[in-house]
């Protein structure tokens, strides 16, 4: 005997109905490994550090050095600027220019940054 769940006709129906009204992205959407990859690649070539990224198609996020990570979320680039004064937001379709504006934190050997935030938290503390 099965279930009357099983092979009832009409919950089949159903079932198939839903799967219709389920929406897929079309091919053309836009993929955020793919950005933070190109932007990956730009960066690659101005600094000899160890570059990590991790994500999706709908999110993904790579860390350029200690505190400084870039977002990259609904077709745009975001990161903290601390030299700056805040957050920074730029179009994912543009890689080169958003490595542009990250080279001052490629180009910043860990070392001297990490000094850098030290002697900023030990003035503050003062």
């Amino acid at each position: 005997m099965s279930h009357s769940r099983l092979n009832n006709p009409r919950v089949s129906r159903a079932r198939s109905a839903l799967a219709n009204r389920v929406k897929h992205k079309p091919r053309h959407a836009f993929c955020a490994a793919k950005a933070i990859t190109a932007l990956l690649g730009e960066l690659a070539s101005l600094t000899n550090r160890q570059l990590y990224w991790s994500g999706s198609s709908d999110m993904a996020v790579m860390s350029i050095q200690h505190d400084v990570n870039v977002w990259c979320r609904d077709g745009r680039f975001f990161w903290t600027d601390f030299f700056r004064g805040g957050a920074v937001s730029h179009p994912a379709s543009d890689p080169v220019g958003a490595a542009a504006l990250l080279n001052p934190f490629a180009s910043i050997p860990e070392t001297s940054y990490s000094q850098h935030r030290r002697a900023l938290s030990g003035l503050a503390a003062a």
